[in-house]
């Protein structure tokens, strides 16, 4: 599993760092780390390039660098790259970024780039593939403002990989999937089968039924929670089910989780007005709810038997 983990100046910046740890020591994922800078590279001094910088005195380097080194630090004191004082900075087309290595010599590289954050993040999840990206949003600052109102759509809608939002540390989370039987809901089953191995605790399927729901939808929903039962039982993992009635379901869902659990969401991947003006059902989450929230962006089509082929543990 690819992790990508975005960082600014923010505190809160340390909870998604500290997440990605855990996923990197569980899970045994890759690891990269990204701060964008608005603009060009006209509007900072630049690090001085090819040769060694000394990130003890990091208040006279640029401040997308000084940022990177803050979470190196957090890293470092949670076991997944080694203690590094110096760095060779390299220079790239949009930013530049150094390397460093986990204990076990694999390579953790930091990057800042400059441009539109959007952009910039998916022009960096298509040239290295990752599969998730990491964000903790701060109750204030840069990534707040990305964060809200139509920026917050645009993320959730045209991020071209799944996110996880992190508001509470991940250790020993419930996980709440929500589950329909729609394309849209098996897009977070890949992403789950990558993060079974964190499950601790009994697990949640949930299903929320609205009025005037058809008897063929029903029937869809239903038999999609039995098979994601069957497997999480073949997986060894415990789980409930919970068949639920409601006009809008992003309320039972949030009653459901509370506010410190993980709520896993399918991406609908459709750019239609409704959704772009309403708020598809992570949107209408992310401004309910403080737990956690992965917004799957997997494709299912890709592994057409994932539910049927029970043989995937």
């Amino acid at each position: 599993m690819k992790l990508l983990v975005y960082v600014d100046a923010s505190p809160s910046c340390v909870k998604a760092l500290e997440s990605a740890a855990d996923l990197v020591r569980d899970l045994h994922a890759e690891l990269s780390v990204i701060t964008i800078r608005s603009g060009t590279h006209a509007i900072e001094p630049l690090p001085p390039f090819g040769r060694e910088v000394d990130l003890t005195d990091r208040l006279h380097l640029p401040p997308g660098v000084q940022t990177l080194a803050n979470g190196l630090d957090v890293l470092t004191e949670r076991g997944v790259v080694r203690p590094q004082q110096r760095v060779q900075i390299r220079e790239l087309p949009n930013g530049h970024l150094f390397v460093c290595q986990t204990p076990w010599d694999q390579r953790v590289p930091f990057y800042v780039c400059f441009g539109h954050s959007l952009e910039t993040l998916n022009h960096e999840i298509d040239r290295h593939r990752y599969d998730l990206l990491l964000i903790a949003p701060p109750k204030h600052g840069r990534l707040q403002r990305m964060l809200s109102g139509d920026s917050l759509r645009r993320l959730v809608l045209d991020a071209h990989t799944s996110i996880l939002i992190i508001r509470h540390p991940l250790a020993n989370r419930r996980f709440v999937v929500c589950v329909d039987g729609s394309t849209s809901a098996r897009r977070v089953f890949p992403v789950l089968k990558q993060l079974l191995p964190l499950v601790s605790r009994p697990l949640d399927l949930v299903w929320v039924r609205t009025p005037g729901t058809d008897a063929a939808n029903i029937s869809r929903a239903q038999d999609c929670l039995r098979r994601a039962g069957q497997w999480l039982a073949q997986c060894g993992k415990p789980f409930t089910i919970h068949q639920l009635e409601g006009k809008h379901p992003a309320d039972p869902i949030r009653a459901l989780a509370g506010e410190e659990a993980v709520i896993f969401l399918g991406a609908s991947l459709h750019h239609d007005v409704y959704r772009r003006f309403v708020g598809s059902l992570p949107t209408q989450l992310l401004g309910r709810t403080t737990s956690n929230l992965l917004v799957g962006k997997g494709l299912p089509e890709a592994d057409p038997d994932f539910l049927e082929d029970l043989k995937i543990c």
